[in-house]
């Protein structure tokens, strides 16, 4: 078999595979579309092809292209990242049948995985779920959701990534939802299938990663995620160990989690979902594939979970047991995205500037340089900033420093959004849940320019002109969640830029 493997996938998540599969001599090779002809990815890989289009379903989502891709460049083994084919059964289905290793579950593991509703009936028997059933049509989800009561929220059954959701709170919103649901459902999944849930307003948020060989019937934990800060279902913040858990909660979930991969028969990598509160854990879904905020859980254990996951692919099985795992300190993720930071519209477009911190505890995973132009038909996903150090207090410090000395010019960026959430008293006391960015003290459109220019779009800092008091704090250190807190503008007149 060759030792070379082909990266499914784009950007960031292909430098980081790529990374591992170097130190364990296994060589990369790389797949690009034609808006991704200039990916600092392709400079990662020893051999790349184009596979031509710019969207995703003309590219990234072409399995005949990237199977053809990974015979043309001889490769053995195909890892599909994050998003796209990554839990997709087909693709797993077709690597086997073309003598490839697919570097992750299998077919059958990724069709229950898929699956909310086949999931959520297996996690059952040994963990707590949210009451919740497949819906066939309008009719039958009025007469199940006027039983279970409202509030309650639909969920495409063969999907993820916070399409298909909607929150439904009267009988007045079902109509308009469902169709809706179950449209973006078929647009994004190829499947109309809708299942309806009792909507648990405002918990947590918290995952488990799994590594699992299922031949040696091996399955470990590394620890949880607290993966609650999210708009729209998509998360921006993460950090583990969980603020919200005693050591008897993390044992707990963290049983659970392996008792459901077990159930499962899982094998690689991959992480339960769980909603928490009022101090129970509800089972959510499974993600059948490596995730964004992997890194953090690499950090505070010394675990590579690529080289895990490719450890396991390859037959040579997972060499550690639950006793080798021992987490040290704390690390939490931003996810800046190429967005505004007050309304969070995408921003595809060149960087001027590129400047990235430095301290030691400090890892940044991206595909940027200056001069680069991020395309518009991607994810905004443009960098991870992870931050870990001895406990939660210094890693919150240590993420403030390393966000504020972070520039991207050019384009506005979320680094304004994470200073000013990691400056909320709810954050640093952690006892955050779902609706924490909700809840935000709102600027005006104005103000908003202003903010996304201090960060994002000047090169230079911003001096303050006039203030009624002495203020030697950037305006984001002071959070605009904190509804008691003075306003960030209060104290200023005007500004003047240098």
């Amino acid at each position: 078999m060759s030792k070379k493997i082909l990266i499914a996938n784009r950007g960031e998540i292909v430098i980081r595979i790529a990374k591992t599969c170097r130190k364990l001599d296994i060589v990369p090779c790389g797949i690009y579309s034609d808006a991704d002809k200039n990916s600092l990815h392709i400079k990662h890989c020893k051999h790349t092809m184009n596979i031509g289009g710019t969207l995703p379903s003309e590219s990234y989502l072409r399995i005949d292209r990237i199977i053809d891709a990974a015979k043309k460049l001889e490769c053995g083994l195909i890892h599909p990242g994050y998003g796209f084919l990554s839990e997709n059964p087909k693709f797993s289905e077709i690597c086997k049948k073309e003598g490839l290793i697919f570097v992750g579950p299998s077919r059958k593991v990724m069709r229950i995985t898929g699956d909310k509703v086949m999931a959520r009936r297996i996690a059952s028997k040994v963990s707590p779920v949210v009451e919740g059933y497949e819906v066939s049509n309008e009719s039958n989800a009025f007469d199940i959701i006027e039983s279970m009561g409202y509030p309650v929220i639909l969920k495409a059954a063969e999907g993820g990534g916070g399409r298909g959701l909607r929150i439904v709170r009267s009988s007045q919103q079902l109509t308009d939802a469902f169709l809706s649901s179950k449209n973006e459902s078929m647009i994004s999944f190829g499947s109309g299938r809708v299942y309806v849930e009792k909507y648990l307003e405002n918990p947590r948020h918290i995952e488990v990663q799994i590594l699992a060989d299922a031949y040696k019937s091996n399955i470990i934990h590394l620890g949880e995620r607290e993966c609650t800060i999210q708009r729209r279902h998509q998360k921006l913040i993460e950090e583990t160990p969980s603020p919200a858990l005693t050591s008897e909660m993390r044992k707990r979930i963290t049983e659970k989690a392996i008792a459901i991969m077990t159930e499962i028969e899982y094998e690689n990598a991959g992480t339960v979902e769980f909603l928490f509160k009022d101090g129970k854990f509800y089972f959510m879904e499974v993600n059948a594939r490596i995730q964004v905020e992997h890194p953090i859980t690499e950090a505070v254990t010394g675990v590579d979970i690529v080289g895990q996951q490719l450890s396991i692919a390859l037959g040579m099985g997972l060499p550690l047991k639950q006793h080798d795992i021992k987490s040290k300190g704390h690390a939490i993720e931003c996810r800046i995205n190429a967005e505004h930071p007050i309304s969070f519209i995408p921003f595809p477009g060149t960087i001027k500037k590129f400047t990235p911190p430095e301290e030691d505890g400090v890892r940044i995973d991206h595909a940027l340089y200056a001069g680069y132009t991020i395309p518009a038909f991607y994810d905004s996903l443009i960098a991870k900033l992870i931050c870990v150090a001895n406990n939660r207090h210094e890693s919150i410090a240590k993420m403030k420093r390393s966000l504020s000395s972070f520039r991207i010019s050019g384009i506005p960026s979320t680094i304004p959004f994470h200073i000013s959430a990691l400056s909320d008293r709810r954050f640093v006391d952690g006892i955050y849940n779902t609706s924490f960015i909700d809840e935000m003290n709102l600027l005006s459109s104005k103000e908003g320019e202003i903010a996304a220019a201090i960060l994002s779009v000047l090169p230079k800092k911003v001096e303050f002109i006039e203030s009624t008091e002495t203020v030697d704090q950037d305006v984001w250190m002071r959070s605009r969640f904190d509804t008691n807190m003075p306003h960030p503008y209060d104290t200023y007149k005007w500004i003047k830029w240098k």
